[in-house]
């Protein structure tokens, strides 16, 4: 991963999440093999999402983003495709995501895959009413 590929995809994960941990260049490059991220024909990243094992039987997917010039394409749908594969990889048997209550477009997508919703708790950070949605793989 390039630098400036790194700093792209912090800057694309923090404009488009209300994150209350901000990404920064160093943390992704920290964690560099949990993302997996596409460039677009004009050198700039256009998804990224990062994947990483939380228990022996679990990952968890963060931050599924698509550039808001790049959606409606199938963009989040195989990032998607490509982070359960890699919750696979790291041997995973179900996998774990959160979503803003309010994010149709992300809930519709997970929904939609095959994820079904376990709990709706609120962050006592941002405020924001976030589900937690899971999927056997």
């Amino acid at each position: 991963m390039k630098r400036i590929e790194a700093e792209q995809i912090a800057d694309l994960l923090n404009t488009q999440n209300q994150l209350t941990v901000p990404y920064t260049t160093e943390k992704v490059i920290e964690h560099q093999n949990d993302i997996i991220y596409h460039i677009g024909d004009d050198g700039k990243v256009i998804c990224a999402v990062e994947v990483s094992r939380v228990q022996w039987y679990q990952a968890e997917i963060k931050h599924l983003t698509v550039d808001p010039g790049m959606k409606r394409k199938g963009l989040g749908r195989k990032l998607l495709a490509e982070a359960e594969e890699k919750a696979l990889e790291l041997g995973a048997l179900v996998v774990q995501c959160t979503v803003r209550d309010n994010n149709t477009g992300s809930i519709k997508l997970f929904l939609s895959s095959g994820y079904h919703h376990c709990l709706t708790v609120k962050n006592p950070k941002s405020g924001n009413r976030i589900m937690i949605l899971q999927k056997p793989i």
